[in-house]
C-alpha cells in the first residue's frame, strides 16, 4: 500500500514539474508572440506601401495569442482541478478551429466543401463543449456527496 501510494506521489509530482514547464514555455511563447505583434504594428504604421500585408500578419499573430492563452488557461485548470477539463480544451480547438476559418475568410480561398467540413467540425465541438458541462464530474460529485 506505501509503495502505491509513493508511485501515485511521484508520478503526480512529476505531471505537476512537467506542467509548470510547459506553461512557464507556453507564457514565454505568449509574450514572444506580443512583442513580435508590436514589431509587426510598427510596421503597419511606419510602412505604407505594405500595408495590407502587414495587416494580414498581424490579424494572424492576434488571433494565433488566442489560441496560446487558451491553451495556457487549460493548463493553468490543472492545477486547479487536479485534472485537464474537456471544456478548456474545447475552447482551445474552438478557437483554433475559427481562427481558420478567419484567415480563410481574410483570403478569400474559402469553397463550399472546405466551408461545410467547417461547419461539421464546430458543430461537433459545440456539443462536445456542451455535453462537457452538463457531464462534468464536479457537478456528479456534488450530486453524489449530496444524497450521501
Amino acid at each position: 500500500m506505501k509503495f502505491e501510494t509513493l508511485f501515485r506521489d511521484t508520478i503526480n509530482n512529476t505531471m505537476r514539474i512537467i506542467l509548470y514547464i510547459l506553461a512557464s514555455i507556453i507564457m514565454l511563447i505568449i509574450i514572444f508572440q506580443l512583442l513580435k505583434l508590436l514589431f509587426e504594428l510598427k510596421d503597419i504604421l511606419f510602412e505604407f506601401v505594405k500595408t495590407d500585408e502587414s495587416s494580414k500578419k498581424a490579424v494572424v499573430s492576434v488571433l494565433n495569442l488566442f489560441i496560446l492563452i487558451e491553451f495556457f488557461r487549460g493548463i493553468l485548470s490543472y492545477f486547479e482541478f487536479d485534472r485537464l477539463k474537456l471544456s478548456y480544451i474545447t475552447d482551445a480547438v474552438l478557437v483554433f478551429v475559427l481562427r481558420e476559418i478567419m484567415i480563410t475568410l481574410f483570403y478569400k480561398h474559402m469553397n463550399l466543401n472546405l466551408s461545410i467540413s467547417y461547419s461539421v467540425i464546430i458543430l461537433a465541438l459545440v456539443v462536445l463543449r456542451t455535453l462537457s458541462i452538463i457531464y462534468t464530474p464536479d457537478k456528479e460529485k456534488k450530486i453524489t456527496s449530496n444524497r450521501g
